[in-house]
């Protein structure tokens, strides 16, 4: 079964926002009295809905403010970054002109809301690139529930064979998998033990697009 789309992740793949995300939490929380650090982000956060963000911050500080106050707090701080800071990840448009050129449909998939996807596409100029825009922001359950990426498939028309997933957290590669949807991990952390399943580990986007034919065949077709 020949592949006919992509579908993307957003954080980390293809807008590089990880530290306003960490950095948002950080400076919300320090005005509750509370002190985190980047890596508590990254362990307890990474690749989770907003809603579950704050939701992990409140239980876990027993925060007297309402999980709804924070995330607004720092889904406003965040777009704030992305509109003044917001840069691609390395490769990001030559993987677009690449899929697009070889006659690929493709999709996002992500957890951030759809202010944030918003404020991503805005800055970085993606609006035309994807014919289909999924936040697991809309789902009953975020990543790693397979919810948006099957939402993504639903709303492409297609079925998990017909489509692979570009990704960079555990959390959203879990979703992807049990979606059943073939899944490249493009991350820093890639040769980790946690991504041993994926179809490829790339630690960039150009990686992944010089290594296409290598890696990708029966999979994806075509060279770019």
């Amino acid at each position: 079964m020949s592949v006919q789309a992509v579908i993307f992740d957003m954080d980390g793949v293809i807008i590089d926002s990880e530290g306003f995300w960490q950095d948002s939490q950080i400076e919300v929380l320090a005005g509750f009295g509370i002190a985190i650090t980047a890596q508590e982000c990254e362990k307890y956060t990474k690749g989770k809905r907003i809603d579950e963000i704050a939701r992990v911050w409140c239980e876990r500080y027993s925060l007297a403010v309402q999980p709804l106050r924070l995330e607004e707090h720092i889904v406003s701080q965040v777009c704030q970054s992305i509109r003044t800071e917001g840069r691609a990840m390395s490769g990001l448009y030559q993987a677009l002109r690449c899929f697009q050129a070889n006659g690929y449909r493709m999709a996002l998939a992500t957890s951030s809301s759809q202010q944030i996807i918003a404020a991503v596409f805005d800055k970085l100029a993606l609006w035309e690139w994807f014919e289909v825009v999924c936040s697991a922001d809309d789902e009953r359950f975020g990543k790693p529930h397979p919810a948006v990426y099957l939402t993504a498939l639903f709303k492409l028309g297609l079925n998990a064979g017909e489509c692979v997933v570009i990704e960079d957290s555990l959390n959203g590669f879990i979703a992807a998998s049990r979606a059943q949807i073939k899944t490249f991990v493009v991350a820093p952390d890639y040769q980790e033990a946690k991504f041993s399943a994926a179809a490829g580990r790339y630690p960039a986007l150009t990686e992944l697009i010089e290594a296409l034919e290598l890696h990708a065949k029966p999979v994806l077709t075509g060279s770019c």
